[in-house]
């Protein structure tokens, strides 16, 4: 199974990553719309996912893991296409909250599949690798077809890509996992685990909107030049700690990983201020991307923990909506702070909220640390 997950993680976020680039383009050019209107459109994508993830996890768990993957899908692709006649803004930004929707029920379907798996864990893992391969690579092919052949051939293989995890899907198990597979079962950890896993989702999106949302102006201001090598690199750390600690993300306690997490992004936020210069900037992605590569995992590892596989798909979504939450409150937040105080007071305030995450995990860590002392002591 962990082949077909792959590939149609790797299909649906090839699609979404395709549009990074084009979509403010697309809506400062052809549609004629002011800057503004760029973070409307992620807003409204964003909005869309997170009010859709409640009704992704009941179609996962209710009408099975296959259902979301293929109704993700075909909302993914019908919206990309659908975009070659987009006009005018109120129709574009349609097509944006049925991709949002689109983007929710795939990105749930898919990790309820991977929990699933009998070493979740390690199927995790790959799962997030693919989710990132296919975020990072995105944007460089949009740059590519659109330097030949302009926005119609980005809607175009956007929407082929998304045909991707509808066509592997079909191979894909109807529903969850049978019983006795997976993780052990203790259903009155769930709600618990879940919005823990969810809350320290959030606190690390801060970090990652640093990032994302404002690097770009931060670079500007320090007259760095372009941001492209500086995404590549915390592409490459992000993928390379998933890839070189396989091992250790799919078993490692996932307190412990989230812990680590959070205070690297926190670290990485807080140095872009303290150290305003193209050093401090590299070291500060070095560490942004280390945190971020530890983070998903850990979470979602943690979300679907004791979960039955009845109930996986809402315990994801549960979590997964933290992170649009995250970023809108982060944007917006930001945002706000960066006209007043500068962009050094919202990158503190992100490094603050983002350690202060690790803290909702400490117990658990010590939690696990009296556990393996006292398997230790009945050993002896």
């Amino acid at each position: 199974m962990t082949g077909r997950l792959l590939l149609c993680t790797g299909g649906a976020f090839l699609s979404i990553g395709l549009l990074i680039p084009a979509v403010p383009r697309f809506v400062t050019g052809p549609l004629g719309g002011q800057t503004g209107w760029v973070g409307v459109s992620l807003a409204v994508t964003a909005a869309a996912g997170l009010l859709a993830r409640p009704l992704a996890g009941r179609v996962a768990d209710r009408s099975g893991r296959r259902a979301a993957v293929w109704a993700g899908a075909l909302l993914l692709s019908g919206s990309s296409l659908a975009l070659l006649t987009a006009r005018d803004l109120p129709l574009f930004l349609l097509l944006r909250g049925v991709a949002g929707i689109g983007e929710a029920l795939v990105y749930v379907g898919l990790a309820a599949l991977a929990s699933d798996h009998r070493r979740p864990g390690a199927a995790i893992n790959h799962f997030s690798v693919a989710v990132n391969a296919g975020l990072l690579m995105g944007p460089a092919v949009a740059e590519t077809l659109y330097a030949a052949a302009g926005f119609t051939a980005v809607w175009i293989t956007a929407a082929v890509s998304a045909l991707v995890p509808a066509i592997a899907g079909a191979t894909v198990p109807k529903s969850m996992s049978p019983p006795g597979s997976g993780t052990p079962q203790a259903p009155s950890r769930r709600p618990r685990s879940a919005l823990r896993a969810g809350f320290g989702y959030l606190a690390s999106v801060w970090g990652y909107t640093v990032v994302s949302a404002f690097l770009p102006l931060h670079l500007a201001a320090l007259g760095a030049g372009s941001g492209g090598p500086y995404f590549l690199a915390y592409g490459i750390v992000l993928l390379a700690v998933r890839l070189a600690g396989q091992r250790l993300l799919a078993t490692a306690s996932p307190a412990r990983l989230a812990v680590t997490s959070l205070l690297l992004t926190g670290a990485g936020s807080v140095l872009l201020a303290a150290w305003p210069s193209p050093t401090g900037t590299w070291c500060a992605i070095a560490l942004t991307g280390a945190g971020q590569g530890l983070g998903l995992p850990a979470f979602l590892r943690m979300a679907v923990y004791g979960v039955p596989a009845a109930a996986r798909g809402s315990a994801v979504a549960t979590t997964t909506a933290f992170f649009d939450i995250g970023f809108l409150s982060a944007a917006l937040t930001l945002g706000a702070l960066a006209g007043r105080c500068g962009l050094s007071g919202g990158f503190v305030l992100a490094g603050a909220v983002s350690a202060a995450g690790a803290l909702l995990f400490l117990p658990l860590v010590r939690h696990d640390e009296h556990q393996g002392a006292s398997r230790d002591a009945s050993r002896r």
